[in-house]
């Protein structure tokens, strides 16, 4: 709370005014970037319905998180602050797990991806790879950033999951993006 209360200019007490302890503070916190979240991935939605076309756009949406979060913070978040973690998991669940089952029947009624991949099975691996990027033991022997990573992780997700055209199209916005 001195660190806080220090980089804002104001002191503790003023702190103490609107947030009763540590714990309520990183609470509303996390309310706040998750319902930050929650708008850009609406306006991904909204923008891009292409599943393909979303996903690319996501990139930069991803990487704006994944810099903006270190992985040992939510690490701690976990250890420290439980209730606030919770709101997180109840957002995984409900938002972003929602998201990528929809973004899955829409590849799979575009064509882009197979259709016989169990659905919720394939939206709970990839979540399972993204709570793997949080993990501070797992990214700390590995010399690429998070976001790296996390490009790694997607790219492999998506070769396994994507038909002939699906593949087509992903390496044509590979190509792009490379240019």
């Amino acid at each position: 709370m001195d660190t806080i209360a220090s980089d804002l200019g104001i002191s503790k007490k003023t702190i103490y005014q609107h947030f009763p302890d540590k714990d309520s503070l990183v609470k509303e916190v996390m309310i706040a970037f998750l319902e930050k979240d929650r708008c850009l991935w609406k306006q991904l939605e909204e923008n891009y319905p292409d599943v393909i076309a979303k996903m690319f756009h996501s990139f930069e949406v991803m990487k704006d998180m994944l810099t903006e979060i270190n992985p040992r913070l939510m690490y701690e978040v976990e250890k420290y602050h439980p209730d606030a973690f919770a709101i997180f998991r109840s957002y995984e669940n409900e938002v972003m797990l929602s998201y990528l089952i929809k973004d899955l029947n829409s590849g799979i009624q575009e064509g882009y991806f197979r259709p016989e991949i169990p659905v919720e099975l394939i939206a709970k691996l990839r979540m399972a790879e993204i709570q793997m990027l949080f993990n501070p033991s797992f990214f700390e022997s590995y010399k690429k950033s998070v976001f790296e990573m996390h490009l790694e992780f997607m790219d492999y997700f998506l070769r396994g999951i994507m038909t002939p055209k699906g593949l087509s199209v992903y390496n044509e916005y590979l190509n792009v993006k490379t240019k």
